[in-house]
């Protein structure tokens, strides 16, 4: 299992990997993204409903911060655009 910093160190190499920030991605993908994100926002918020009617307590809780992650991520992506 990662830890936190262990993540983070990861996320940084990515960065350096693809020679550019996270922001900046967000702005050359622009609307196209922000199209996948609304997709996968109403497929985690769908998906975290079946879990819940099922009692399924740890696929519901996982698709609802799915759906929270991405939620956070296009608002950003839409404040940049």
């Amino acid at each position: 299992m990662s830890s936190s910093s262990d993540r983070e160190k990861i996320l940084l190499g990515l960065s350096r990997k693809l020679g550019y920030e996270l922001d900046e991605d967000f702005r050359r993908a622009g609307n196209k993204l922000k199209d996948v994100l609304i997709r996968d926002f109403d497929r985690e918020v769908a998906l975290a409903e079946v879990y819940g009617d099922r009692k399924d307590l740890i696929e519901a809780v996982f698709h609802r911060a799915m759906a929270y992650a991405i939620h956070n991520t296009l608002s950003d992506v839409e404040m940049m655009i």
